[in-house]
């Protein structure tokens, strides 16, 4: 059985790298971020991806793209210890420019056995993380860059040209207005009456023009921004609790508490405890 170490969250440029134990159920949800899993200790857990499911073990690494839908399932087994990254595609767009031009589909697989080169690199950036690196952040960032170089190497959806293979959707100049709208009114929680309404599309064909022109129901869409300024804030500034969920119209400071428990496994006040932020560090 995993022991239930408290979770230890690195924040920056990058995105987020956490090490969590838990056996809680996490709610189906999508990212803007790549999201690349390994499992670290304790007993095997599932994600569920549409009607697919994963197995998170010692043996394999889950490699998710962008707006994949999922869920974690409840562990009956016992907590599961594992390291997940959230990988921005701007920073990977920079630091990886042979994958840059389309990084909408990196991952042609979701899941891959674990490479012994892997594996090892994985070990690095845990000792790194673990010990919060407080006297040498940049030891961080080496062996972050080191072992998402690995990933992206090793599974990523490359030409004979080191390019990405691209996955293209349909598009739609009132999806992008639709996008646009919630982009600008994230923080509001925006009701489907309102996007509709400034993209000029009727309700009955939002929905499924969405998701066939960006991947996700709206309503996760809202929910990812809304969580990326939570985590953001969370992890670089000390606003109150309260103030971060009026900002983000939650309304109450327990419903804002109850939905990023239910998408990341623990509390507000936890995550902002467990988190290190990299550009703070790099300023000392």
């Amino acid at each position: 059985m995993a022991e239930r170490h408290p979770a230890q969250i690195l924040h920056g440029d990058f995105g987020r790298a956490t090490i969590n134990t838990t056996e809680q159920a996490i709610v189906e949800h999508a990212h803007r971020e790549f999201n690349v899993i390994f499992k670290l200790s304790g007993a095997d857990t599932t994600l569920q991806l549409e009607s697919t499911a994963l197995e998170v073990n010692d043996s394999s690494v889950v490699l998710l793209n962008p707006w994949v839908v999922h869920a974690k399932h409840p562990s009956d087994r016992g907590p599961t210890t594992i390291l997940s990254l959230f990988l921005n595609p701007s920073w990977l767009a920079n630091e990886f420019k042979d994958a840059a031009p389309h990084l909408d589909h990196l991952f042609p697989n979701p899941q891959a056995p674990l490479v012994d080169e892997l594996r090892a690199k994985v070990n690095l950036l845990v000792a790194a993380i673990s010990t919060r690196s407080l006297e040498s952040p940049g030891l961080c960032e080496e062996r972050l860059k080191a072992l998402v170089g690995t990933v992206v190497r090793q599974y990523g959806n490359l030409d004979a040209d080191g390019r990405t293979l691209r996955n293209t959707r349909p598009t739609d100049h009132r999806i992008r207005k639709a996008i646009a709208y919630i982009h600008e009114h994230a923080t509001e929680n925006p009701k489907v009456s309102e996007i509709t309404r400034s993209a000029g599309i009727s309700r009955s064909h939002f929905f499924a023009q969405f998701s066939r022109c960006v991947g996700v129901s709206p309503r996760h869409y809202i929910d990812s921004l809304r969580l990326g300024f939570a985590t953001r804030w969370l992890a670089t500034t000390d606003r109150p609790l309260i103030d971060l969920a009026d900002e983000l119209g939650f309304g109450t400071h327990s419903n804002f508490t109850r939905f990023f428990t239910r998408h990341m496994a623990l509390s507000p006040s936890e995550f902002r405890r467990r988190t290190t932020n990299l550009a703070f560090l790099e300023r000392q």
